[in-house]
C-alpha cells in the first residue's frame, strides 16, 4: 500500500532523502545537465502539485515522479528532437509568460534503491495519470531514458527500441511504459545535450589524456564526441516519446 504526497507536503527528512535519491538515480554526466541547473527549482516551485512523492505504510520514501505542465498544439508526431530539455524549460516558460498548460510531460521517474524490482514504478506512474484527469490535460508524454541503452552506446535508438527477447522488448522501462498503456511516439534525438570544455571531460571520465572522436562515458547512451582542437565536447543524448491518452490513464 502506498501514500501518496506532494512536493510540498514532504518534511525536512523526507526532502533530504528526495534530493539524495534523485541525485544516486542517474550518472554523473546527467546532473551536470545546465538545463536541470537553470530550471529544477523552479519547477518545484511552480508546480509543487505535480511532483508525484510515494511512501510506504510505514512512512518510507519509496519512489517519486516529477512532471510539468506545458501547452502543445500539434500533432505528437511532432513533438521536438529536443525531448526532455525542450520540455522542462517548455513548462517553465509557458507558466512564466502566462501560458495555459494543455498536456503533462513526464520528467522522470524513480524509485529508491530498497524497493526496486518490487513493481512499484508501475503504481506511481498510475497516480501521476490521475493528473490528467485532474487538471484536464490532453495526454501525457514523456522523453523516456531507456534503462538498458548504455549498455549498446553505438546502437540507434532507433534500432534499440525494436530489441527483443523471448519476443518481449528487451528494454525493461520501454517494456513497463508499453504494458501500462503509452504508444511509442518517435525517437527524440538530442533529447538532452551536455557539453563543456576539455577539462569538464576529463574531470567526468577522470582521465588527464582526451583524444578528438567517439569516447564511452559512464551511465551514457549514446557516447561523447570531443575536439581537442576547439577545447570543446558535446553529449547528444537520445530518448523516446511515449504517449498516454486520456483513455489510457485508467
Amino acid at each position: 500500500m502506498l501514500n501518496f504526497l506532494k512536493f510540498s507536503d514532504l518534511d525536512e527528512k523526507l526532502l533530504e532523502e528526495y534530493r539524495q535519491t534523485i541525485s544516486s538515480a542517474f550518472p554523473k554526466i546527467i546532473g551536470l545537465s545546465q538545463v536541470i541547473r537553470d530550471n529544477w527549482p523552479r519547477l518545484e516551485s511552480y508546480f509543487p502539485e505535480h511532483q508525484i512523492i510515494a511512501l510506504d505504510s510505514d512512512g518510507q520514501l519509496v519512489g517519486m515522479m516529477n512532471t510539468v505542465p506545458l501547452h502543445w498544439d500539434s500533432p505528437l508526431s511532432s513533438l521536438p528532437d529536443r525531448g526532455w530539455d525542450w520540455m522542462l524549460q517548455k513548462g517553465i516558460q509557458d507558466h512564466e509568460q502566462g501560458i495555459s498548460a494543455n498536456h503533462l510531460g513526464g520528467l522522470q521517474v524513480i524509485v529508491s534503491q530498497a524497493y526496486q524490482g518490487k513493481g512499484y514504478s508501475k503504481f506511481i506512474i498510475s497516480e501521476a495519470k490521475k493528473l490528467l484527469r485532474t487538471f484536464g490535460y490532453n495526454n501525457f508524454i514523456i522523453p523516456i531514458r531507456p534503462t538498458k541503452k548504455h549498455l549498446f552506446p553505438d546502437v540507434p535508438m532507433s534500432s534499440y527500441i525494436t530489441k527483443k527477447i523471448d519476443d518481449n522488448l528487451y528494454d525493461p522501462w520501454i517494456r513497463t511504459h508499453v504494458k501500462s498503456g503509452a504508444e511509442l511516439v518517435k525517437v527524440c534525438s538530442e533529447s538532452m545535450l551536455i557539453y563543456g570544455d576539455l577539462n569538464f571531460w576529463k574531470d567526468i571520465m577522470q582521465t588527464q589524456n582526451l583524444t578528438s572522436g567517439k569516447h564511452t562515458v559512464n551511465g551514457a547512451l549514446n557516447r561523447v564526441e570531443i575536439d581537442v582542437e576547439n577545447d570543446y565536447g558535446e553529449y547528444k543524448e537520445e530518448n523516446v516519446w511515449i504517449a498516454y491518452r486520456p483513455d489510457q490513464t485508467s
